[in-house]
Formats: C-alpha cells, structure tokens, sequence
C-alpha cells in the first residue's frame, strides 16, 4: 500500500530534494492511465523491471478499454485517473504510471518535475534456500528512499481543466509538455493545485 501523500512529501523533502529545494506536490495514481493505444495503457517503450502489488482498481468500463469514445467521455469513468494525450513525454508518463501502478508519484518541486518510485521496489527479489538470502545480503546493496524514474527542470506548463459530457465536469491538472504532448490526471482541487504550483516555483 503506497505512503500518504504527506508522508512521500516528507520522505521526498529529507532524502530526495537538494539544498534550498522544497517539494510542492506529491501525487500518486489514483487509477488507471489511458492513452490513443488504449485503457489501461500497455507500455510501449523500455520500462523499469519492478514488482509492485497489483491495486484494487476495478478495469475500465469496455466502451473506454476499446476506445469507442469521441472525445474526453473517459472521464467519467471512476476507474481512470489519467491520460496520456501524444507519444513524447506523456508517453513516457504513461508507461511508467502503467508499470508504477499507485507506487509511483509525479513529485513537483521548486527545481524539478519527477516521476519517482519508493527504492525497495526497485531491489531484486529475494532469492529461494538460506544461502540465496546471504548472497543477496552479502552484496551490500545501499537502495535510496526514492528512485528516480524521469525528471525534467520545471519547464511544462499546468491548467486546471474541465472535461468531460455531463453539466458538472470532472476536474484535472493538465501537465503540458514543450514537446507538445500532456498529461491530465484527475484532481478534484485542480485549481488550487495549479494555483499552489505557480506559487511556489
């Protein structure tokens, strides 16, 4: 089961942000992430070997896992919490959100954007019979708090966006890439996210 968000923010703070870096947001999925090659999004590229708990998310509804829909009625289906929209770098998000699952969290700090992961995911699996154990603990492996999966200086730009078909939209924070490509994911504050963002960067 992944941290709080307050609790990552910290963890990120002591062991993750350098000198005069104070982390803004911290935020997991809360969800499945969907793409043009559909929902839930399948990696396409070179993806990070973890092993993370599968969530207890149901699937998305079939007329969104077989892209039968027009434009953003995705939306309104409870068991998406993000889209990938172009293959650059909201592409890479996708994937590694796909592979993360809710293990992996977009950190905002007054320097950087990131994607990170909790660094015992990344440590190898435990190998069978006593002297597997050894061999494993002999190798003096020092993992850190958090690994870092992706991460840019903060230059994307963030909106707060209503989506959707029904008279009360859903809220998300769009992350909009130089390359051209962006990444929405559902945030019921998404304006005072966005507001918080610009205000502490």
């Amino acid at each position: 089961m992944p941290k709080s968000r307050t609790k990552l923010a910290e963890i990120a703070q002591k062991h993750w942000a350098g000198a005069g870096e104070q982390i803004v947001w911290a935020v997991n999925a809360q969800g499945h992430v969907g793409s043009a090659t559909g929902a839930p999004h399948q990696p396409g590229g070179r993806v990070p070997s973890v092993v993370v708990p599968e969530p207890d998310w149901p699937l998305p509804t079939e007329a969104v896992g077989s892209g039968r829909f027009r434009r953003d009625e995705w939306v309104h289906d409870p068991a998406m919490w993000g889209w990938a929209t172009g293959s650059a770098t909201a592409g890479t998000w996708a994937d590694l959100f796909a592979v993360g699952r809710d293990e992996c969290w977009l950190l905002l700090s007054n320097r950087r954007l990131a994607l990170v992961v909790e660094g015992a995911f990344t440590e190898p699996a435990p190998v069978a019979g006593l002297r597997g154990r050894v061999r494993i603990l002999g190798q003096g492996r020092e993992t850190p708090p958090l690994v870092t999966w992706w991460e840019s200086p903060v230059t994307a730009r963030f909106r707060a966006v209503p989506l959707g078909r029904q008279v009360r939209p859903e809220w998300f924070v769009r992350v909009e890439f130089t390359d051209g490509s962006a990444f929405d994911f559902r945030d019921a504050n998404a304006e005072q996210s966005v507001v918080t963002a610009y205000a502490n960067l």
